[in-house]
């Protein structure tokens, strides 16, 4: 086995990998694919464990949430596993490296999160800052959290730190009261409420008391659109027939300096049974929250070194762990 990462690509030559989509905070779940994955490692039929992202974040009551479970045990295995154990970055970590909001109707997830952290905070939030975005494999094989992307290229090497400082940088001290004045009054709240509320933050004293003033400049930088170009991206109910054209100009990109890519394995959409083939370059995998009926929820597991020519291929590696 030989695994490089480079930036934010990780690029996997040999061994057998186990892909798992989309948990948000079920841990009964995680638990079942972390247990079989140690499970097939020890009898040497599987050698590389690869979330794809949206660990964390339940649509379900806050006491059935365990997200922050879920990472620290993820983080828990990387220590004892290392690279065998590849956490790609999806759209639901994404609002925890900048500081904003992530809501969907009346559910806002990402104030429970952040409450949550605690003294866990920073090895969290240092492990969401360096997640990659994509995994390539020697099969041909590549694999992220929600699909193609036009601007994918812009992300293999990208900095979250960098639209940070920059945005920090655009904020003047002097200025800053003034913009919290303007974002209470806003949300018909104090600043410093809003900021307890989204980020735990304890008060003015806190280094963290203006990373939503931060945070709402670094969406306006054009390189924060990349990303949500590529993790909030639904794929070809997006781009229509476009989307084919996409797919393979990613998988092209994906391709450069490493062996040719053909198939690209994601989530983070609702899968009838618990995959969906997208044409012949794409399939879409539903290891919990988005399998419907939830016992469909499939993972899956390939030889990283065998080549892969298309979608259907993969079908033979979809396994279950809730019909066991």
């Amino acid at each position: 086995m030989k695994d490089v990462i480079n930036g934010r690509v990780v690029s996997l030559e040999a061994g057998a990998a186990m892909v798992v989509t989309d948990l948000h905070g079920d841990w009964s779940a995680y638990c079942r694919y972390r247990d079989h994955f140690l499970d097939l490692q020890a009898r040497g039929q599987a050698h590389y464990l690869i979330f794809t992202g949206d660990l964390i974040h339940s649509d379900g009551p806050p006491q059935a949430d365990r997200s922050l479970d879920i990472v620290l045990d993820v983080l828990g295995l990387q220590e004892s596993l290392g690279s065998q154990v590849i956490y790609l970055l999806g759209n639901h970590e994404l609002p925890h490296i900048y500081g904003i909001s992530l809501q969907r109707g009346d559910h806002s997830y990402t104030p429970g999160f952040e409450a949550a952290l605690g003294r866990h905070r920073a090895n969290v939030c240092a492990l969401f800052d360096h997640l990659p975005f994509y995994a390539r494999t020697r099969a041909g094989v590549s694999i992220c959290h929600a699909g193609a992307s036009p601007t994918a290229s812009r992300l293999f090497d990208f900095s979250h730190r960098k639209i940070l400082d920059q945005a920090a940088a655009a904020l003047p001290p002097d200025q800053r009261p003034l913009l919290r004045a303007e974002l209470a009054r806003q949300h018909n709240i104090s600043y410093q409420d809003l900021a307890r509320y989204y980020l735990a933050v304890s008060g003015p004293d806190d280094p963290r008391y203006d990373d939503l003033l931060i945070g709402a400049v670094a969406q306006t930088d054009p390189a924060f659109e990349s990303l949500w170009q590529a993790l909030f991206t639904l794929n070809e109910r997006d781009y229509g027939d476009a989307y084919a054209l996409i797919l393979q100009k990613m998988l092209d990109e994906l391709s450069a300096d490493f062996c040719p890519q053909t198939v690209l394995v994601s989530g983070h959409l609702a899968c009838q049974g618990g995959y969906t083939l997208v044409g012949q370059r794409q399939l879409r995998l539903a290891s919990g929250a988005h399998a419907y009926p939830r016992r469909s929820a499939r993972y899956l597991l390939f030889d990283t070194a065998r080549p892969v020519r298309q979608a259907q291929d993969l079908a033979r590696g979809l396994g279950s762990v809730f019909a066991r």
